[in-house]
C-alpha cells in the first residue's frame, strides 16, 4: 500500500491489537526526492542516562511501540540524534487490505498466496541501509526479516513496521539514511491495479529516498 496513503505512519497504530516480530518477512514507502524535512530544531534528544522517545505527529511512542531503547532515526520528527550514541532506523509501514475478497491486482498478477500480507511476508528477504549514500562516508548494513514487527489494527488491516538492529554512532554534523528492500518475488497489496503505487519488485529496489538528519554533540552538563 503506497505510504502516502498509510503515512499517518505509526499513529494509526496506537490503536492496534497486535504487534509482533517477524523471524520470515516486511515493508513500504516508495521512491522519491529527499523526505521532507519536518523536525525539531538541531537539540539532541534525551540527555545521557534518560530514556529514549520518538514520538509521531499523535503521540504515539514509536520506542515503546517498537520495543527499542536506543534512539530512533527516520520518522519525521525524529531526525536529530546525540553524537557517538548507538541509534536504531525505522521507516515507513508496508500496508495490504485484509484478505483475498476484494483484492485488486495489476495485470499479469497472481500472489503466492491468498491475504496480501501473508504473500508479503513470504517474499520479504531483508532491508540494507544506507548512511550517507554518495559520500565518502557510505556506509552500509544489510539485514533480514528480522527488522519486521507485524501490526493488526481493530479494523483488521495488517501493516508490516520497521525497526532495524541497532547501529553504530555517528560524528556530529548532517547525514542521510535510504533504505532499500529485498523481495523474492513481485508482490502487491491488494489495493490497486498500479504497480507503481502497489507493487513491490523482485529484488532489491529502493524503498525510501534519501532520508536526511543531523547529529549532535551532547548538550553539557550542569
Amino acid at each position: 500500500m503506497r505510504p502516502v496513503r498509510i503515512r499517518a505512519f505509526l499513529s494509526v497504530i496506537a490503536v492496534a491489537v497486535a504487534l509482533t516480530p517477524i523471524g520470515s518477512g516486511t515493508a513500504q514507502a516508495r521512491q522519491g526526492g529527499p523526505e521532507p524535512t519536518t523536525a525539531r530544531s538541531a537539540t539532541p534528544p534525551s540527555p545521557s542516562g534518560a530514556a529514549n522517545h520518538c514520538l509521531d505527529p499523535e503521540g504515539t511512542d514509536l520506542n515503546t511501540l517498537l520495543s527499542v531503547r536506543e534512539q530512533i532515526i527516520g520518522p519525521p520528527a525524529c531526525r536529530v540524534a546525540v553524537a557517538m550514541k548507538p541509534w536504531v532506523s525505522s521507516f515507513p509501514s508496508w500496508g495490504t487490505v485484509a484478505d483475498a475478497a476484494g483484492a485488486l491486482y495489476p495485470a499479469g498478477y497472481t500472489p503466492s498466496l491468498p491475504k496480501p500480507m501473508d504473500d508479503f511476508l513470504l517474499k520479504f528477504l531483508g532491508v540494507r541501509i544506507v548512511q550517507d549514500i554518495g559520500t565518502p562516508r557510505e556506509r552500509s548494513f544489510a539485514f533480514g526479516p528480522e527488522v519486521l514487527r507485524l501490526v493488526v489494527l481493530e479494523e483488521g488491516l495488517p501493516f508490516a513496521t520497521f525497526a532495524s538492529p541497532v547501529l553504530p554512532g555517528l560524528r556530529p554534523g548532517s547525514h542521510t539514511s535510504t533504505v532499500f528492500f529485498r523481495m523474492s518475488f513481485e508482490h502487491c497489496d491488494g489495493a490497486g491495479t498500479n504497480r507503481d503505487e502497489d507493487c513491490l519488485p523482485a529484488g532489491e529496489s529502493a524503498y525510501t529516498g534519501n532520508t536526511p538528519f543531523e547529529v549532535v554533540k551532547k548538550r553539557a552538563t550542569m
